[in-house]
């Protein structure tokens, strides 16, 4: 071993222990480091829309159903609305009652609220037998609403539904049963 160099070791000290740095006079302590546990860190598993903190494979799953159902929706009220003698059917209602459950499972409210109110109106439709005047640009213009949400939404948005459908749901929802 060459000389000047003496290495001692303590056989019972902990050997990721670290000795305290020595004062270096006229120079100010390091600040302390902030605890990382209370900074928010982005986690990539949650996709995050307005309030909502939604678990990241839940919102994919969610986008791609919703936007399968919405497309399909808006289809087949397109296709209603060129001849609506007759109800529009049992599809649209299906496919506005899947819109409306699964949009409230992610806690989507809104996109959820008027996919049921459309769901409702929908029924009521059927139930009367034939399609009444103003219906189709009403479940058009409901579709229509509820595919730019989802978009909206796609983008991390969280959009309310336009008022004046909602007002229009409603007063179709207070049609008379016996026209």
């Amino acid at each position: 071993m060459p000389s000047g160099f003496d290495l001692h070791f303590d056989e019972g000290a902990d050997p990721t222990a670290t000795a305290p740095l020595p004062e270096v006079p006229g120079s100010e302590p390091a600040p302390a480091v902030a605890d990382d546990s209370a900074m928010p860190v982005a986690d990539e598993s949650v996709k995050v829309v307005g309030p909502l903190r939604i678990d990241i494979t839940m919102f994919n799953i969610y986008l791609n159903e919703a936007d399968e159902l919405s497309r399909r929706l808006g289809t087949a009220l397109a296709e209603w609305a060129v001849a609506p003698a007759a109800p529009p059917g049992e599809m649209p209602v299906v496919l506005a009652h899947s819109l409306a459950g699964s949009s409230g499972t992610v806690g989507f409210a809104e996109l959820s609220t008027l996919a049921r109110a459309l769901e409702h109106a929908l029924m009521r439709s059927h139930s009367v037998g034939f399609g009444r005047p103003g219906e189709p640009a009403l479940f058009t213009d409901a579709a229509d609403e509820i595919r730019r949400l989802l978009h909206q939404f796609a983008a991390g948005f969280l959009r309310p539904v336009e008022p004046a459908l909602m007002e229009r749901l409603a007063a179709h929802e207070r049609l008379p049963m016996d026209v």
